[in-house]
Formats: structure tokens, sequence, C-alpha cells
């Protein structure tokens, strides 16, 4: 599906200094595959789910009712007042609550925390520097008022009907009545939390807790009841699910296990799911089962119907052709204007992917392709032992260099074989966290663990300084321009994001580039005259730099849930981010990339 082009550029930056740029947004392209990690039942068998940065109301069809698109980061947890009239959704830094009837923001703030909730009469709770605060919304999304449960807990979950929560404070555990205070059960923790997770049953008495190192029971009234095998239970929401009063389900990966209420043991032997991502239970006595999409479960045979695919607010996978279509998805590489998957071999079990100059090459477990004109060629199997992670190609796509933790190799795409392999020991550095090959081919610039990036040459197995970086900085990873300009992305020793440009055969940056964020991509244009930056903020995340002045051209944004995907056309008059705009629905932006 293709959104409607918007007509005006989203930024111009620098505006009557030569040589700016505009980026105006030739498309904006939705995908399938949103991740679905949270599912809250409504009345009348509807649901409302995340779907990474949106959340979205589905009919008891499992079709898209509602969505708000307005979330800048991915959702951490969503809520649903008791009454159903309101849904709230967290992110990292974020709080917002709709009304359900009318799509209408009630309410937003800035908070960092892992939860929120309601309670029974359908206010707005959330956890800051130990204090369980509620806002009734009525006087504004800053009036919090504190509850009187103490002010000394670190997270909480509360109780779909918002009668109780679950209180997670150090060294200990409680279930506790928000009316009255009252304590209704209280644990000691073995260990410290390492997260915090809980699921009531049906008629509210138990919960079942998780925080990350033990899982038991609380009951009303009654003992802590520890879980079997609970210190291997994850805090994933959905991973918990009761099929019964006194039966729960937990699933790890896409095995499950079922558990009695009364003892905490394991019933039965485990079986296999279908879906790694949970179920939810609705207030029906229905299940969804979430992951990539959702569908609806089966709990007593285990099975799911066909899996209904949400709109992604982001692609990981894309590149652009020399035919001029450009691809994109989040588990293939699809044309956005239509047609057939490009074939690039088996997709899962993917760890890293470039695509230059027409080829794209992926790292597909331990083994490496190279795609040109349709054809797939299988380069080579590479050894476990390095722990291969990135891909980066030569500017021309015919040298590639896949690296990991403990080692590097070179691939040639007019061989298919593979010219050098280098181990981190052989280097002598404790680890590599990234490598690209210089234009040419022949060396590698290798960033290690610590200190200043290394050039290694394998045909001379020799290596010395690259180029030096500020006393204390950590690089990143690294881009190179087909004229042997680099540009590395490095942090200060105060924290703060930089981007060094170095000419080649330099010693130390000619320019630095200062950033508000993480950088998430870098990607130079194909003349090298230009460098596009994608970061992980909300002002401004697309940047565009002057290559040869460092001076900022243009910028766009903001975005959904920012991937690291940056893709220039082979003419550098258009630029694919693998994101969508902040409040639309969409999971790639194109931008015309105009004088």
């Amino acid at each position: 599906m293709r959104l409607s082009p918007l007509l005006l550029a989203l930024s111009l930056s620098l505006g009557g200094t030569a040589g700016a740029l505009t980026l105006r947004t030739a498309g904006v392209y939705a995908l399938p595959g949103a991740d679905v990690n949270h599912a809250r039942p409504l009345s009348g068998g509807r649901w409302a789910v995340s779907a990474d940065n949106a959340v979205m109301v589905l009919g008891r069809d499992l079709k898209v009712g509602r969505a708000w698109h307005t979330l800048a980061g991915g959702v951490r947890f969503l809520a649903v007042s008791p009454q159903g009239t309101r849904v709230a959704a967290m992110t990292r830094s974020e709080w917002t609550v709709w009304d359900l009837d009318s799509g209408a923001a009630l309410g937003h703030g800035q908070i960092y925390a892992d939860h929120l909730g309601f309670d029974a009469a359908g206010n707005v709770l959330v956890m800051y520097r130990g204090a369980l605060l509620r806002n009734t919304l009525a006087s504004g999304p800053e009036r919090f008022e504190a509850l009187d449960v103490g002010e000394e807990w670190d997270d909480f979950v509360a109780s779909p009907d918002g009668a109780r929560a679950v209180l997670l404070g150090s060294g200990s555990a409680q279930l506790v009545d928000l009316g009255s205070g009252e304590v209704l059960a209280e644990a000691e923790l073995a260990d410290d939390a390492d997260g915090l997770a809980a699921t009531f049953s049906p008629d509210g008495q138990t919960v079942v807790v998780r925080t990350g190192n033990e899982a038991f029971l609380l009951t009303a009234g009654g003992d802590v009841t520890d879980i079997e095998h609970g210190s291997d239970f994850g805090t994933e929401d959905s991973a918990v699910y009761f099929t019964t009063a006194d039966r729960f389900v937990y699933v790890g990966g896409r095995r499950g296990q079922t558990y009695d209420i009364a003892s905490g043991k394991a019933v039965g032997q485990r079986f296999s799911v279908p879906s790694a991502g949970g179920a939810a239970r609705g207030s029906d006595g229905t299940f969804l089962a979430l992951g990539r999409g959702v569908a609806r479960f089966d709990p007593t045979a285990h099975v799911e119907n066909v899996r209904t695919q949400l709109v992604s607010s982001n692609a990981w996978l894309g590149a652009f052709l020399p035919d001029g279509k450009f691809y994109a998805g989040v588990d293939d590489f699809r044309p956005l204007r239509g047609g057939a998957p490009l074939n690039v071999g088996p997709l899962d079990d993917l760890y890293a992917f470039d695509a230059q100059a027409g080829r794209v090459w992926t790292l597909n477990g331990t083994t490496v392709r190279v795609t040109q004109a349709g054809r797939v060629r299988a380069l080579a199997t590479l050894d476990e032992d390095a722990e291969y992670e990135t891909l980066n190609a030569t500017p021309d796509g015919t040298v590639a260099v896949a690296s990991g933790y403990y080692g590097l190799a070179v691939l040639d795409a007019r061989t298919g074989k593979v010219t050098a392999r280098v181990t981190s020991d052989e280097l002598d550095m404790e680890d590599i966290h990234a490598a690209i090959p210089t234009p040419d081919g022949r060396a590698v610039l290798i960033v290690p663990h610590e200190g200043n990036v290394v050039r290694y040459d394998p045909r001379a197995g020799s290596q010395q300084t690259a180029f030096r970086l500020p006393s204390g900085a950590e690089a990143n990873f690294l881009q190179v321009t087909p004229g042997g300009t680099v540009a590395v992305d490095y942090t200060d020793e105060d924290g703060e994001q930089r981007i060094g440009l170095i000419r080649p055969g330099a010693a130390a940056p000619y320019k630095t580039v200062s950033l508000p964020a993480t950088v998430r991509g870098l990607r130079f244009s194909p003349d090298g005259k230009a460098l596009a930056v994608l970061t992980g903020g909300e002002d401004a995340p697309l940047r565009v730099y002057d290559t040869a002045t460092g001076a900022l051209l243009a910028s766009a944004g903001p975005f959904n849930n920012v991937s690291s995907l940056l893709a220039w056309a082979a003419s550098g008059r258009q630029l694919l981010v693998g994101a969508g705009l902040l409040g639309k629905a969409g999971s790639v932006t194109v931008f015309d990339v105009l004088p």
C-alpha cells in the first residue's frame, strides 16, 4: 500500500546558504510485519494491541478499526481502563492516554518508567522516584498525587480492574489493595530484580510475578508459592496466560509449559506453540497469539488460525538497485511500487546485509551470499568461532568484510572466494566492534574494543593506526566514500555523539560534527559529496551534511520508531529511510533530494 505523497519539504536547514538541499517527501510506504508485544481485551471481542510504536484497536475480525501513530518510541507497556473507555501506552520516556470512542488524546507526559496503569476509577497510574502517582487528567497531565502505598518502590503493575497492584522494591514484592493501601501478600526476593512482569488470574486473586531472576505466585491472604523453574522465566508481557482459573502457561521461545496455581509445579510435558510472542486471554475467554502480527489462538490444541499482519513502523532491509527500483521490508526485500520480492537467498537467521552498486550482500548465520542481476551466489560458509555479526562492502560492491567479536573474513564477489581471515587474537585485540574494507578492497579499517581505528593489510599481515580520535573517545562504526574519505561515528569522553570526517591518509579528522542523539545509520551519497546520518533522536533525526565542509545541508523528521536503514539511489537524487513519518501509518519514507 502506498500513501499519498506529501508535497511540501519536511525541513530545510541553513536556508539561504550556498549548497543547501531540500528533502521533499516523494512517498511513504506501508509494509506488513509489525511486532505485537502487548494486547489488552476490549468489549465486543475487540482488542487493543501494540504494533511497534503504534497502538491499534482491532475488531473481532482482527481488522484495524483505529490506530494511533504518535509515539516516537516502541511501546513498552499497554493498559486499558477498567471501564474500557481509555487506552494508555508507555514508551521508554513518554506516556499517552486516548479516549477509545473519539480517538482524542486525553493526556501526554514525559517520564522514564517501565509501566503505567489505571486505578478502579480510570485514573492514570505511574511510578516516579519511588512513589506510585495518580492523575485524574481533569487538571492536566502534570497534576499527579501520591497514593498511600509507601515511597520505596522501583516498579509496579496494576490489575486489569484497577483494584490491586504488584509493587516491586528493594528485596521484596507486595500485592497491595490500591483503595486501602492494605498489603494482601508479600514475598522476599532471593535475588536482585532484573525487571518486573505480573499476570493476574481471571478472578484477580492470584498473580504470577516474574522479576527476571525468579518467579512466584502471590495470592491475596495466602502464602507465597514458588514456581518450578521460575528462575528461567523472562519478563515479556505476553509470556504468561491463564488457561483456567487454576492453571497458567509460560511460553519461552516457541515452547510452552502448563503450571498449577496451588503448587507452582509444572503439569504435563512441554509443548510447541505456533508463535514465540506468547498469548493474551480475552475477557470473553478467547485468546490472541502475539508476535509478528496477531492470530486467534486455541490453547487446548495449541494452534492458531491465519495470522494477521499489521503495518510496521519500520523497514529493516532495503536497497536501491540499478534498475531504478527500490526495495524494502521487515522480513524481505519487496519492491515498493509492487512486484515479486527480491531473491537474495534465505532471510531467516539474517545477521547483516549491505547493498552497494547493484550487489546485495547477506550474512545469513555463517553463510555469506551476494546477489546481482537476479543471481544469488553462496560465497562461503564461515566458521562460528568469530561470531560474525557485521557485513560491509566496498562502494563498488566487489569486496566485503564480515566481522565479529573474535575475527573477520574478507570476501571477493568476482572470484567467489574468501581472500583472508584473521582472529582478534592474531590482531592482538580484545575484540572487534566493526570492520569495513577500504575502497580498493586491499585493506580493512577495524574498530577495536578500545583505542584508535586500525588499518589492517591482509596480504602483508600488517596493521597500523589508521587515524587518531580525541583522548577517551570510543569509535562505533565507519563509512567510506569511493575516494577514501572516512566518516567515523564515535562517543567522546563526555558521552557526546560525534562524527569525524577524515581524508585519505590523514591522522585526524578535518571536520567534526556534533549530534544530539545516538547514531543509528550512516550513508555517503554515491558521489561521496554528502553524508546522510540517521539518529535515534526526536529532533530532526535525519540529517544530511556536506562532506567537504561538514555543513548541515538539510534535515527531516520526526519519524516513527526509527530503524538503522538508509539507502541512496545511484543518482544521489533520492534517499530512503526505513521508518514512517511520526503520526502517520507508514514503514518507509523516500525523499527527493533537491538542490
